[in-house]
């Protein structure tokens, strides 16, 4: 669904208060978001050959949070810690990970959480598990998450409860507020996800609502078994913000 046929289903009071806002009010805050790619794990020392796709999957979700206007700041390498992603993870309004995941034993807690490694530029890489996101966003919803990792988006998945997006689908005509995530089952190979991202950017940026950009990307031909999952609205456009504009 396009952006303007969701608007059209607003109550004309709420579009009429939007829009005033929009043209008499301050100029809207910078929607923060994330984006990170673990390129390490993915290439020697610790694999035996490299992977081209952190790289490229890195740039596309850049570009295309840019396209949907988040003020996006990308990490990779030495960079993209589980320090750094948690100093960042209670102002986002999205976020895009692509990393080794899966649901990780807390030895703390004595139970499994759903996680993904950080990079830090060596083949040593501490999970962030979903629960450490959870208690740094307190409760605040995000808009649009994409976890490009195997299990995360398993019905098991603690992740979108740690950015407060219920584990419901929404379907066409339906709404629950402005969020969107998508992650992947079982084990997933990478030059698929590419396949996937690359038709759910391109499906997305026109304008698509989420979910239909969905479709298109799970419609795709891939070269190993493949499965994605998301929760959300469908209707939603993955555009930054409290409503889509």
């Amino acid at each position: 669904m396009s952006p303007g046929r969701w608007i059209r289903r607003l109550p004309a009071v709420l579009l009429a208060a939007s829009l005033t806002a929009s043209t008499t009010g301050p100029a809207l805050a910078a929607y923060q978001g994330t984006i990170a790619s673990n390129e390490s794990a993915f290439e020697p020392p610790c694999l035996a050959f490299d992977d081209p796709y952190p790289e490229k999957m890195l740039k596309a979700a850049t570009a295309a949070f840019a396209e949907l206007g988040y003020a996006g700041r990308a990490y990779s390498g030495g960079a993209f810690t589980r320090a750094a992603y948690l100093s960042r993870t209670a102002n986002d309004w999205g976020t895009y990970v692509h990393s080794h995941g899966d649901h990780y034993w807390h030895a703390a807690d004595g139970r499994r959480y759903a996680g993904f490694r950080e990079d830090s530029g060596d083949c040593s890489q501490a999970v962030v598990y979903s629960k450490e996101i959870a208690a740094k966003r307190a409760g605040k919803q995000a808009n649009l998450v994409v976890m490009s990792m195997c299990h995360v988006g398993e019905d098991a998945s603690t992740m979108p409860g740690a950015f407060a997006i219920a584990k419901q689908k929404y379907r066409e005509g339906s709404w629950g507020g402005p969020e969107f995530f998508v992650g992947y089952l079982g084990d997933a190979w990478d030059n698929d996800e590419w396949t996937f991202e690359v038709a759910f950017w391109d499906a997305i940026g026109p304008g698509y609502g989420a979910g239909e950009a969905y479709d298109v990307a799970a419609a795709q031909v891939f070269s190993h078994a493949f499965e994605a999952n998301w929760w959300g609205s469908y209707d939603y456009t993955g555009r930054a913000g409290p409503l889509p504009s």
